[in-house]
């Protein structure tokens, strides 16, 4: 593996010395090609690699006392009884926040589908003649839950939303946040009460509407809103940003919106002024609709993305995954309009603001929890190399400066115990399960029982992984060409934005959407 040139970085942690091995402080243990570790007498864990900072990659120094954080800077000065773990190779990032799945359904496989809908009911109730989706195997049991989390690590997350938890392994936002302190975001799968199927093209005639005072006294309110493309999508949103007779404003600072695929230029501005979030997840959106939402246009407008990986069904198994997704949708169709740390701040400090916590978790910054992942992986620049990553490049993985996954031998040298070894993709990891849930991976599998389960991880592309090229059948397939260059089905001649991918969704007509009706599209346009 190409080295990055030297430099120091510093991260003091929690450790567990007394874990019994007979290596004594001051050697220095060689372990993987990503790192070393030489043994200190105190309880800090100092780790040297590229540390991945809000404001950029830096050559400095990460200093972690207990959980929290207490330096990040060129030079947090001395740290001389401290373990160090020294990684000139690698890349360490806040761990990865995943800040929309349904773990209820983990254990599903993807499912083949070809159909492209306009509104989530359509594939939930098998309306408007589309078949429904099938989703089998639902568990909201405790060992699913750590089936789900544990996925989730091996990729090198460190918090959810998942609708569902169990005690350890990762923190669960909308659930128990373990340790952080502060009570669950309001997860909303159905905020109108629509769980029946309830389409309405306007009015907000729907079961229930969200209560304003409710919303506002929230940590965050996190509701999914205008699922689709079609108009009955998009009135979800009006119902809600008050612009319908008889609608609430709930579009505050601390809403964040899962999905937002239905939605118009005025709507993405309406709510990238109210400090409202996105929370994106295009592999999901992109097998089921063919579109996804309007990151570029809310990017240039100024709103807040996150990026959720929904569930394995239709979306991604992991963070890494949906990574690779929306990495290629920008490179592909978007014309590279997001650079890596644009999509790797996505998963992380865009995560933990999407959920309010972004002054606890998200980033190396002094006082927040020490929730970190190495990656052992430096392709494509020190951000690329998390947008990149395989599981097989998670070195480790702290919650808290405590050690919940990684190279074997960075594990067995830093003294954590109960963890026990995993071969993932031909590297010998350790995974910390019956220290945090009481099972090991046999007993968890067992108890799981003969019904299968979707895998852990995958060493290449997932079997069955849902499409994330976009495509809709008899409008455009996706395909980049000498006279399509976004592959959105519009001949650039035609294009309003001919290297942004803009077309037409059954809300806007046939039409591109251009608001301000001078021939060039919203996505490209300087004002819109």
């Amino acid at each position: 593996m190409k080295c990055l040139s030297a430099f120091v970085l510093l991260i003091v942690a929690c450790s567990d010395p007394s874990a019994g091995d007979a290596t004594v402080a001051g050697d220095a243990i060689p372990t993987t090609d990503a790192c070393r570790v030489t043994r200190g007498t105190g309880a800090g864990l100092l780790i040297r690699g590229t540390l991945l900072l809000p404001t950029g990659a830096l050559r400095g120094e990460l200093l972690v006392v207990g959980p929290h954080i207490t330096c990040a800077a060129q030079s947090c000065g001395a740290a001389a009884d401290a373990t160090v773990l020294d990684c000139p190779s690698a890349v360490v990032s806040p761990g990865l926040i995943n800040p929309h799945d349904h773990l209820g359904w983990t254990r599903s496989h993807p499912v083949q589908n070809s159909v492209r809908y306009d509104h989530r009911h359509e594939w939930r109730k098998a309306l408007n003649g589309k078949p429904k989706v099938p989703a089998w195997n639902v568990d909201f049991s405790d060992e699913a839950m750590a089936w789900g989390e544990l996925r989730q690590l091996l990729a090198g997350a460190t918090s959810i939303m998942g609708e569902g938890s169990v005690k350890g392994l990762l923190r669960n936002l909308d659930r128990d946040s373990e340790g952080l302190g502060r009570p669950a975001v309001k997860n909303t799968t159905f905020p109108l009460g629509d769980q029946e199927g309830e389409l309405l093209a306007s009015g907000c005639g729907y079961p229930t509407l969200p209560d304003p005072a409710a919303v506002k006294s929230a940590v965050a309110w996190v509701p999914h809103v205008a699922e689709g493309v079609a108009v009955q999508a998009r009135n979800e949103l009006l119902c809600l940003n008050g612009q319908q007779s008889g609608a609430v404003d709930v579009l505050l600072a601390n809403t964040s919106l899962i999905h937002a695929v239905g939605i118009t230029l005025a709507d993405a501005r309406r709510l990238a002024q109210a400090g409202t979030r996105v929370i994106w997840s295009p592999r999901s959106n992109i097998s089921l609709y063919g579109f996804t939402a309007d990151v570029v246009l809310l990017r240039n407008l100024g709103a807040t993305l996150a990026l959720g990986t929904d569930w394995t069904v239709t979306g991604s198994m992991n963070m890494l995954r949906e990574l690779a997704c929306a990495d290629h949708l920008n490179r592909t169709h978007y014309g590279s309009v997001f650079t890596d740390q644009d999509l790797w701040r996505m998963a992380t400090q865009g995560a933990a603001r999407s959920a309010s916590m972004d002054d606890l978790i998200g980033s190396l910054t002094p006082g927040q929890f020490a929730d970190v992942t190495v990656f052992d992986a430096v392709a494509g620049g020190a951000h690329g190399a998390v947008v990149q990553a395989t599981v097989r490049d998670v070195a480790l993985v702290l919650r808290g400066g405590k050690v919940l996954h990684g190279d074997e031998t960075l594990v067995d040298a830093l003294g954590s115990q109960g963890c026990e070894a995993l071969d993932v993709c031909g590297r010998r990891k350790r995974v910390c399960l019956q220290r945090e849930t009481g099972w090991t991976l046999a007993q968890l599998r067992s108890k799981l029982g003969s019904t299968e389960s979707y895998p852990l991880f995958f060493c290449g592309e997932p079997e069955g992984e849902p499409t994330c090229v976009p495509s809709r059948p008899g409008q455009y397939d996706g395909r980049v060409t000498a006279t399509d260059r976004d592959g959105d089905g519009v001949l650039d001649g035609e294009d309003s934005c001919p290297d942004l991918f803009n077309p037409p969704r059954p809300m806007d007509g046939s039409l591109q959407p251009d608001a301000d009706g001078d021939g060039v599209g919203d996505v490209c346009d300087p004002t819109p």
